[in-house]
């Protein structure tokens, strides 16, 4: 659970980054390039820490396409931008798309296991040599 809490966090700090982005182009640079820079630093390391049990293609297609699902909704609910019903289907498909991704129950044990390490017990190993 504590990486996919590190993806939400890095995906919000993204969005807030991405506002920050829009701050620093209008109405006030100094706070905006401040909040921009805080912001996309702490979305990195957070998706850095989620990448470490949430496979790479998933983490990423999350952290991007619910990024820009909120980054999208964020331009119209706080600068008052408008999206064409184009570009609402275009997101809309690409939401689609992103649970596809995420909620695939393809055979994870078999992935599993080759992700994890084995650990080697110098135990049994002087007991193999032993016998």
């Amino acid at each position: 659970m504590y990486y996919w809490i590190m993806l939400a966090l890095a995906v919000l700090a993204e969005v807030i980054s991405t506002i920050g982005m829009k701050f620093a182009a209008t109405s006030s640079p100094a706070l905006g390039y401040l909040l921009m820079a805080v912001m996309i630093s702490f979305s990195f390391y957070a998706f850095s820490r989620a990448v470490i049990r949430i496979p790479l293609a998933v983490s990423y297609a999350v952290w991007e396409g619910l990024g820009l699902f909120l980054i999208g909704l964020s331009g119209v609910v706080f600068f008052g931008e408008y999206l064409s019903l184009g570009e609402i289907l275009a997101v809309a498909l690409m939401m689609f798309g992103l649970m596809l991704v995420t909620f695939d129950k393809g055979p994870k044990e078999e992935q599993a296991a080759l992700a994890q390490p084995q650990a080697i017990s110098l135990v049994k190993v002087a007991k193999e040599l032993a016998a």
